[in-house]
């Protein structure tokens, strides 16, 4: 048996031809191998930006539908009209006052009131009553609740009250 070397050493000549060809069989020949591509599948990651596109789409349209749109203010009107007075106010037959304390209580013809029930009620019974006021003045303190307010808001609208203005009162 031979021993093939890749470079023959100096002073030997090379393996003949027929030792070359014996051991060809046993040699490692080169498999071919298929060659695969790695391919990723983009179809979901496609469904799932269209799908975050729509809910962006979405979700940036309500803002513009959750507004209201409010009339312009007509100057001729608020020219027209001088600064009032809260006096001016308990003196007009029309209105309603209502007060909301620091401490969010509320008050109605001088007199507090211990509930939203009672509230409503007495509302009610102005607005039906002798002199059928149909505007609220809202007098709130500063440091007053904002539920409260919104609470007052509500109440005036159940009974009727068409037009409502609010002041705030740093002395309440």
């Amino acid at each position: 048996m031979t021993i093939l070397n890749a470079s023959p050493q100096p002073g030997k000549s090379p393996a003949p031809a027929a030792d070359r060809d014996e051991h060809a069989a046993f040699a490692p020949t080169a498999v071919k191998r298929p060659v695969f591509e790695d391919l990723v599948d983009m179809t979901a990651m496609v469904d799932i930006v269209f799908f975050l596109l729509i809910f962006f789409m979405v979700t940036s349209m309500q803002g513009v539908y959750s507004s209201i749109n409010m009339p312009a203010p007509d100057t001729q009107k608020t020219v027209a009209k001088s600064r009032r007075t809260v006096t001016d106010f308990e003196t007009a037959a029309d209105y309603v006052i209502v007060r909301i304390d620091r401490d969010s209580s509320i008050w109605l013809d001088n007199k507090e009131v211990p509930s939203e029930q009672d509230l409503r009620e007495q509302l009610r019974a102005a607005r039906h009553g002798s002199a059928a006021p149909n505007k609220m003045l809202v007098l709130g303190s500063g440091d007053a609740r904002h539920a409260a307010v919104v609470m007052v808001l509500d109440a005036g609208s159940d009974a009727g009250m068409e037009e409502v203005q609010l002041a705030v009162d740093e002395e309440l």
